[in-house]
């Protein structure tokens, strides 16, 4: 870690999404919380030496991957290094995919200090599978959509040098984005409104419901310990019971066609249906409750300038939902639709400054929380969009703070949708991952089949996991 009288550099404190990460370190005693583990690679040979050639390179056009981070007078700093070489990086040959998977999930479950470092970054050599890069990343430098313009854009690279041609397209400036946050955050009257906004948001509706994808034996039972019958949100973040398991399960080609020709038609975003049929589940699971709170993870990406820039932007949208059994599946997905886009336009507002508004006005506790889940869609290319096969896989943190993290994107390998769950185990088990998952796809395929189908028809037919009262 650089002292303060080394950097030479400009200094810049950390930006709202940022700030979100970093709240995650804050609340937690397992400080691998804030980091991306995951991987990429093709069907074919790759030159690692060129590779490596290209990923120097990548440094140059992606400043992501010179941010670094410093503590000066108790406040993460951030400054970006104007040059920086890697002068090898390590190649793993495994023999077996299985071998793979548990080198790279040992890693995802080591701590990626970010004062210290900002990713950890291995080339490998699978049998039977390709050659591919594994990236850890702290998420105050990349989040999901950074990640994945560092892996096409490194390949873009990389192809580029192999062949001769000219290098693509030149990424822009994350420093440049910091900037203008800070100019944006600058605009008091802006912030007022989205403040405002929050707080109807808040009110509108009572107070909203902790509807866990376990039940509600873990609501029940707080509720008898605390002596009160109309408690709606337990102490569901506890840091001391953070560890997570990891399921991860593939919605089929044939049923992913139809999903996605779905959403094409109607214009509706997956991610929209993604989270409809897993807030059914949930709904279904606690005393069909219509109200349904989760956070989406929302990249933040909106003009073709942040598409094309490294870094994190993400920040949590917290969706809730309160859907009346009368409600047609199309108006259900309408309603989602309408208020995803409502917290969009005001995603310019600190998520930390949101949360606390929700506290103010219901009296929370530091661990209590409504939202029942993390929801992220990760777009990455389906197969047809890219020259050759190619595998993307996301690893398991071994800790998360909210009771489950559901991380989904488009599966290139079988040309379906890939469904990790990385869920706390002392509130979920297995069977219980089983179940929303199950259940969440019959109801997206019923509500596709037949859009009139109403809430209450589709919540007949969700059969929830007994219970198994981890708790």
């Amino acid at each position: 870690m650089m002292k303060q009288q080394e950097i030479q550099y400009p200094l810049y404190g950390l930006i709202p999404s940022q700030q979100t990460m970093y709240m995650m370190v804050r609340f937690s005693f397992h400080k691998q919380l804030v980091q991306v583990p995951t991987s990429f690679s093709v069907d074919r040979d790759i030159d690692f030496d060129l590779l490596t050639k290209a990923f120097n390179i990548e440094i140059e056009r992606n400043d992501s991957l010179r941010v670094r981070f410093v503590k000066q007078d108790k406040e993460i700093k951030q400054y970006f290094l104007p040059e920086y070489k890697v002068d090898k990086i390590e190649v793993k040959h495994f023999a077996s995919k299985e071998e793979q998977d548990a080198f790279f999930n040992a890693d995802a479950q080591k701590p990626v200090l970010f004062l210290k470092e900002t990713f950890r970054i291995y080339f490998y050599k699978t049998d039977g599978v390709g050659s591919g890069i594994y990236f850890n990343t702290t998420h105050l430098a990349m989040d999901a959509m950074g990640i994945i313009i560092l892996y096409f854009d490194l390949l873009s690279v990389y192809r580029a040098l192999l062949h001769g041609t000219e290098l693509p397209q030149p990424l822009y400036r994350y420093e440049d984005y910091i900037k203008e946050e800070f100019a944006r955050l600058s605009n008091k009257e802006k912030m007022a409104k989205h403040a405002q906004f929050y707080k109807r948001y808040f009110l509108k509706g009572g107070e909203p419901m902790y509807a866990g994808v376990h039940g509600p034996a873990f609501l029940e039972k707080t509720r008898k310990k605390l002596k009160n019958p109309n408690l709606r949100v337990p102490m569901a973040y506890n840091p001391l019971y953070d560890k997570s398991a990891f399921v991860s399960k593939v919605i089929e080609k044939e049923d992913a066609e139809k999903i996605f020709r779905f959403c094409l038609d109607h214009k509706i975003a997956p991610e929209s249906i993604l989270q409809l049929g897993l807030r059914t589940y949930c709904s279904a699971a606690n005393y069909r409750t219509p109200d349904v709170f989760m956070m989406s993870l929302c990249s933040k990406r909106a003009t073709n300038k942040e598409k094309h820039m490294g870094g994190c932007m993400a920040q949590p949208l917290q969706l809730r939902t309160i859907l009346p059994e009368t409600f047609t599946f199309s108006d259900a997905l309408k309603e989602m639709t309408d208020v995803r886009t409502q917290l969009f336009r005001h995603s310019q507002f600190p998520y930390g400054l949101a949360l606390q508004i929700s506290r103010d006005i219901y009296n929370y506790k530091a661990i209590q929380g409504p939202a029942c889940m993390m929801f992220s869609w990760i777009p990455v290319p389906p197969v047809r969009e890219v020259p050759f096969k190619l595998d993307f896989q996301a690893y398991n943190l071994g800790r998360y703070f909210t009771p489950l993290y559901v991380i989904s994107h488009p599966d290139p390998e079988t040309g379906g949708i890939r469904i990790n769950y990385m869920y706390r185990v002392k509130l979920s088990t297995e069977a219980d991952i089983d179940a929303l998952h199950e259940n969440a796809v019959k109801t997206i395929l019923a509500g596709i089949e037949d859009p009139s189908i109403t809430i209450g028809e589709l919540l007949d037919r969700v059969k929830p996991a007994r219970s198994s009262d981890a708790q």
